[in-house]
């Protein structure tokens, strides 16, 4: 297979300052066209280490990809290394200081010392035009290196990786005749791993060439499969075949494929079915409201909620008896049922969710320990709930609340499906 290694270069990525979201990008954009990604490393401003990561990279790859310091300022250092690390100099490109005169003349500006820098690129690579930055990419293949280097600015990445870079791997990838790797995710929510693992079976049984690897979340479970074969053609035939193995068995648990998630798919089904929600939320404070208002034209479906954090505001917005709540809890079965049941009455919608629990990390006992939580379920066929036991983390609480309460949201419309006809 085609091998790429990536460098992203920066001292801001190293402390921290920046998050590193080049290099899942760049990784992802290849992976698209069957290359593969064999090495990811992160390196500071420093000249000696660049020149370490980059002896390593070509010792284990066809082609490097760098990204970060090719600006002007003195930290910027990528240019001279790579010059430096072929025996080479630098020089001004014409073709990118015409590109930066154009632009710094559309602010009404002219050029100036800076600018002329930015223009240089070692003398033996050619220059790859970038139209939303003035940092060209700078394409070197000397002595059987291939290296790319790419301005650090996402949008100007992601802009050369689609325009320039990819034509160049891809002619790579075909002028090598090596496999390529091709990948294909299912999405699955409502299933934990372990028994998704169980229902597919063992990795022995995979036919040669196909790859399985599980993904876990709070979301769900993605299942990549993966197909190493001598063309696309062939690899999707691969994945379609084992797709069509491994579906039989988890359908109920299947919700999308590629980057598909469960509000997408929840979102289909409201649509279809034309029903209404409505929401009454507790320790996940409006975190369902959201999911469920995250899809473009939402209002369709969704009408509203209330964020009704507080016994108080349980009884005065939600008019759930004050005896319940001094009786059960707010946090119980009975609050849980009323809060569905009563926001949809009250908005007037098919269905009514609820959620209350212990997000943690205090607030728990020995009956209702942190991650207890219940959701609410109510339309015109039932109304019900749901306890759960989660674990001592908030975070993770409150979005295993919303996954399940989607969940049984799901569940609903689908029954609500199947009883009409």
């Amino acid at each position: 297979m085609y091998r790429v290694a990536i460098i992203t270069i920066g001292d801001e990525l190293l402390n921290g300052q920046v998050v590193n979201t080049n290099v899942a990008e760049i990784s992802e954009l290849l992976t698209e066209i069957g290359a593969l990604v064999v090495y990811h490393s992160t390196v500071g401003d420093n000249y000696h280490n660049l020149v370490q990561e980059l002896d390593y990279s070509f010792s284990i790859s066809d082609f490097v990809i760098t990204t970060g310091g090719l600006g002007p300022t003195e930290d910027d250092i990528t240019k001279q290394v790579i010059a430096d690390y072929f025996n080479d100099n630098l020089r001004i490109s014409d073709i990118t200081l015409e590109n930066i005169r154009v632009m710094v003349a559309e602010k009404n500006r002219q050029l100036n010392r800076v600018h002329y820098q930015q223009a240089e690129i070692p003398s033996k690579s050619i220059a790859l035009i970038n139209k939303v930055g003035s940092a060209p990419g700078i394409y070197i293949n000397e002595s059987g290196r291939k290296l790319i280097a790419l301005p650090g600015v996402p949008a100007e990445m992601k802009y050369l990786m689609t325009n320039e870079v990819l034509p160049i791997i891809r002619k790579e990838i075909s002028i090598s005749n090596q496999d390529i790797i091709k990948y294909k995710t299912i999405i699955t929510a409502g299933t934990y791993e372990s028994h998704l693992a169980e229902l597919i079976g063992s990795a022995n049984e995979y036919p040669q060439g196909i790859s399985l690897a599980y993904l876990p979340s709070a979301k769900g479970v993605r299942l990549r499969i993966g197909a190493v074969a001598k063309s696309f053609e062939i690899a999707d035939t691969m994945i379609e075949d084992f797709e069509r193995k491994i579906s039989s068995s988890i359908s109920q648990s299947i919700i999308g494929y590629g980057k598909d998630d469960l509000m997408a798919y929840i979102s289909k089904l409201l649509f279809n079915s034309k029903l209404t929600v409505s929401v009454a939320e507790s320790c996940t404070g409006g975190l369902l409201g959201a999911a469920l208002t995250s899809v473009s034209g939402s209002s369709v479906y969704f009408a509203g909620g209330f964020q009704t954090y507080s016994n108080s505001s349980k009884i005065n917005l939600l008019k759930i008896p004050e005896d319940i709540i001094d009786t059960y809890g707010a946090v119980s079965y009975e609050t849980a049922i009323l809060m569905a049941k009563n926001v949809k009455d009250i908005l007037n919608t098919d269905i009514g969710i609820a959620i209350t629990g212990i997000a943690g990390p205090n607030g728990g006992s020995d009956l209702k320990p942190v991650g207890t939580v219940y959701i609410g379920y109510s339309d015109k066929y039932d109304t019900d709930a749901k306890k759960f036991v989660f674990s001592k983390d908030r975070a993770l609480n409150r979005d295993n609340s919303v996954t399940q309460a989607l969940l049984i949201l799901r569940d609903r419309i689908i029954k609500d499906e199947n009883s009409r006809y």
